[in-house]
């Protein structure tokens, strides 16, 4: 009888170390991570296949266009330019500048539309210095396109994707992948870019590699 409580105990015991090392495949299974996908950028200068044409229409940009100091900015390039597009309903010039992200206005490389006293659409590269801007001695603007009507003034022009040398710039070009600054200044109603801005505004973008 002794030989049978003790083999029953044996029996038991090996029962329950076989069933303790039964473990649940779904409690060792580790979770592989999984890469979650990254965030795309709020504010990116796309690329186009094909050059744009400087008409003051938003067809063909591929973003979505940043809006800054009360204006809309369409942004795109290509193998040799890059694009902009900018509208606001003022009655004064408008600008836009490049420059290094977070750098502000200082060296930024600033394009700047308004008209003349006698109506003509104008232009003016000039870039930053503290807070102003002079005029820079080359200018690169390349079919500048510059309208004004029902209260809507429009800027648009093609620029090299690098920039004049020796002209106090901090961008040298614009570089795909890279993060830059857009600076936005506007007047809402003088032509005289001589005048300080009613409204400007700052903000960072990506460029589409």
């Amino acid at each position: 009888m002794f030989k049978r409580h003790v083999l029953i105990v044996f029996l038991l015991m090996a029962l329950f170390v076989i069933v303790g090392c039964e473990t649940d495949p779904a409690e060792d299974a580790v979770e592989e991570p999984v890469d979650e996908p990254a965030d795309e950028p709020e504010n990116v200068m796309g690329r186009v296949d094909e050059s744009l044409n400087m008409d003051g229409s938003s067809e063909g940009y591929s973003s979505n266009p940043i809006e800054s100091a009360g204006a809309l900015i369409y942004l795109a390039y290509d193998e040799d330019f890059i694009y902009v597009l900018m509208e606001a309903e003022v009655e004064g010039w408008l600008s836009i500048g490049f420059n290094e992200s977070g750098e502000g206005m200082d060296g930024a490389n600033m394009i700047l539309g308004y008209l003349t006293e006698e109506g003509e659409p104008a232009f003016r590269d000039d870039v930053g210095r503290g807070n102003a801007h002079s005029e820079a001695e080359t200018t690169a603007v390349a079919q500048p396109y510059f309208d004004r009507s029902n209260g809507t003034t429009v800027l648009e022009f093609a620029y090299p994707l690098s920039f004049p040398a020796d002209q106090g710039y901090n961008v040298e070009e614009i570089v795909p992948g890279e993060p830059y600054s857009l600076i936005v200044g506007l007047h809402s109603s003088s032509d005289n870019i001589d005048s300080k801005h009613s409204n400007r505004g700052m903000v960072d973008f990506q460029v589409q590699p």
